[in-house]
């Protein structure tokens, strides 16, 4: 068991926090020497922790015993640079979750992030009963609701206060979905709860947003921890031009891999993490479609030519 790095809570939970790629070997199992190399490749780059699961860490695609490995690798590399480390739990059922959840406990878990089950959509009682049950499995390791529409619902803010109230362990959401109204509107019904959305920190912080839960931090995480560290302390003028290039990036580079090509998020961010240097391969789990080394080849031309104040410093 690797050992905690801080408390995580409802007061210091904030900053950039990056999504961990998995890369599998031909077998399409754990390649453990990349996956440390993954993590490591974050250690001093100014980000704030690191997470697995969610897409980008393909939770879907993992077995019991991928779970187990991914998650004890992640503890132990992530602590060992430095870095707390969120473990993502998230699965069909609460009996599956807290099992998932004993094991990351076990293993060093700064925290867990979870989806709610997705297979049927739950009713609010429901919602209320999961976060208390896995909270209860979690016991004093905080945990963080990844607020999603894969969950096939919203968690309006007056369920969100019940949870904050019934909860005192749920401590942050990851929540990419909500506009700016229902921002203020969550943070109204439980003010100490840090809300998270991705890189939209010029968007987010100014209405009380602490940070995101990122995957362009791939490709630059020098470059969004520059720019969290801008609209953090109120410098919104000088963290303009560095907003625009990344919402740009995003929509212009990544966004169209989804839109035009076909490809999930998972695949893309796979690209990105290639073309940022670090080698956890293009290859999804099946049956999903993979990126190749043209769409890596293809991002880093469009950096260059439209955001070059964005390539890392191997690609300078």
């Amino acid at each position: 068991m690797s050992k905690k790095l801080v408390r995580l809570n409802r007061k210091n939970l904030r900053g950039v926090w990056c999504a961990l790629i998995v890369p599998w070997n031909a077998r399409g199992t754990v390649d453990a020497r990349r996956f440390a190399r993954e993590i490591r490749a974050y250690r001093g780059t100014g980000v704030h922790g690191v997470y697995t699961g969610g897409t980008t860490g393909e939770f879907y695609a993992q077995s019991d015993a991928t779970y187990e490995r991914i998650t004890e690798i992640a503890c132990e590399e992530a602590h060992a640079s430095g870095l707390p480390i969120q473990i993502g739990a998230t699965a069909l059922s609460t009996l599956t979750a807290r099992q998932r959840i004993r094991h990351a406990v076990k293993s060093g878990a700064d925290a867990i992030q979870i989806a709610l089950p997705c297979w049927l959509e739950l009713k609010d009682d429901e919602v209320l009963r999961f976060v208390r049950e896995i909270a209860d499995e979690a016991g004093s390791t905080p945990i963080v609701l990844y607020l999603t529409s894969r969950s096939k619902r919203k968690v309006a803010p007056p369920l969100f206060g019940e949870l904050a109230a019934a909860v005192p362990t749920f401590i942050g959401t990851k929540d990419t979905g909500s506009d700016l109204e229902t921002v203020r509107a969550l943070l109204q019904a439980a003010p100490e709860v840090a809300i998270f959305g991705g890189e939209d920190f010029y968007e987010r912080i100014p209405v009380g947003g602490r940070g995101g839960y990122c995957s362009i931090t791939g490709f630059n995480a020098r470059k969004v921890v520059e720019l969290y560290e801008l609209c953090a302390a109120g410098r919104m003028d000088e963290a303009k031009p560095l907003a625009d290039a990344i919402h740009r990036y995003l929509y212009e580079a990544l966004i169209p891999l989804v839109k035009e090509q076909g490809l999930w998020d998972s695949a893309v961010d796979r690209i990105q993490r290639v073309a940022g240097g670090v080698d956890v391969g293009v290859a999804c789990q099946s049956p999903y479609r993979s990126g190749t080394a043209a769409h890596v080849r293809q991002v880093i031309a469009w950096v260059r030519k439209h955001t070059p104040e964005l390539l890392p410093d191997h690609l300078r």
